[in-house]
């Protein structure tokens, strides 16, 4: 046997282990794409640009933020899970295509349970309850008795119809016992021109797009739905403070991969990622935005699909959400 034989059965015969060890050894080679299936300026994009931006020099290499929305952000989704698991190809994203989309018609062209994998959360977005000032009411007791008294009158915001927004809508209305029509937009930035222009009753917002206008008193925020108070409008009250812990939640945006991307190359950027849990600019800088730097690994993000994924499937069913619109 030549020596060139001899050395290409060794290589075959590398633990799997020790292979992956290699195929990391020059990665990333070229700039990382990270796909995020929204439009550019949206609440996600930003946070994909500050983590991304952050994580580089722990990196080694570059990220390209690439905005890819359509399809209720399946069309992003779709496109990291189908692409080369060789970690040059990464997915940012909210829950509303991983764990709610599938619950909707039509049927989608990849499974997220087993074509991604999860790689840490960037960020937990808090989320607020918001009015509009005209509506005159001051709290969530007073809202809620206000759309019991009006049923189906009050004009409720919902960015897309298949997202997580929409599963807490449904979440409220159940357990608060009231009735109010959903109005589906496109994004975030529509229905806050219409909240300020009083076409638009109410809507569950991040804050970033509406800290400015909830500071000046054009909109109201009734509550935060974050577990705790949050350090960016620190007056508002937690939905558990006023007698609803049903209500608690936040909207994570985090990063995923091929579910083939080798344990190397992923632990390679988990350590990348885990870095920037010690980056005070990088912190004080989300906490202004008005979300939680989180840094969370694969194991516990992934727990937290799974757990979304049931609730939100929950939702959809008992709601018969999938034959509505």
């Amino acid at each position: 046997m030549g020596v060139a034989r001899i050395l290409f059965c060794a290589a075959l015969a590398l633990p799997a282990g020790l292979a992956q060890a290699q195929d990391a050894g020059n990665y990333p080679n070229r700039p990382i794409r990270i796909i995020v299936p929204v439009a550019a300026g949206a609440g996600i994009d930003t946070a994909a640009r500050v983590t991304a931006a952050a994580a580089e020099p722990h990196l080694g290499g570059k990220f390209v933020i690439e905005n890819k929305p359509g399809a209720s952000q399946r069309l992003g989704s779709s496109m990291v899970a189908k692409s080369a698991p060789d970690g040059h190809t990464l997915l940012f994203t909210s829950p509303s295509p991983i764990v709610v989309s599938q619950f909707f018609p039509p049927p989608m062209d990849f499974d997220p349970e087993q074509e991604l994998r999860p790689l840490v959360i960037g960020m937990l977005q808090p989320v607020l309850l918001i009015v509009r000032p005209n509506l005159g009411v001051k709290t969530v007791d007073e809202f809620v008795a206000l759309a019991k008294q009006n049923p189906g009158k009050l004009s409720f915001g919902v960015q897309g119809l298949f997202g997580e927004m929409r599963m807490t809508l449904e979440h409220f209305k159940k357990t608060a016992g009231m009735s109010v029509t959903h109005v589906p937009y496109n994004s975030g930035a529509e229905a806050i021109i219409d909240l300020l222009s009083d076409r638009l009753d109410a809507m569950f917002l991040v804050i970033p797009p509406i800290k400015q206008h909830v500071q000046d008193g054009k909109l109201i925020a009734l509550a935060t739905l974050n577990a705790t108070r949050v350090q960016a409008v620190p007056n508002i009250p937690t939905m558990a403070e006023l007698g609803r812990p049903e209500m608690t939640s936040s909207i994570w945006f985090g990063y995923l991969a091929p579910a083939k991307t080798p344990d190397a190359i992923m632990n390679k950027l988990v350590q990348a990622f885990q870095a920037l849990k010690s980056d005070q600019a990088l912190k004080q800088r989300v906490i202004e935005m008005g979300a939680e730097l989180t840094l969370t690994g694969p194991a516990e993000f992934g727990t937290l699909i799974d757990q979304d994924r049931r609730r939100y499937g929950k939702i959809v069913a008992e709601g018969n959400l999938a034959t509505q619109n």
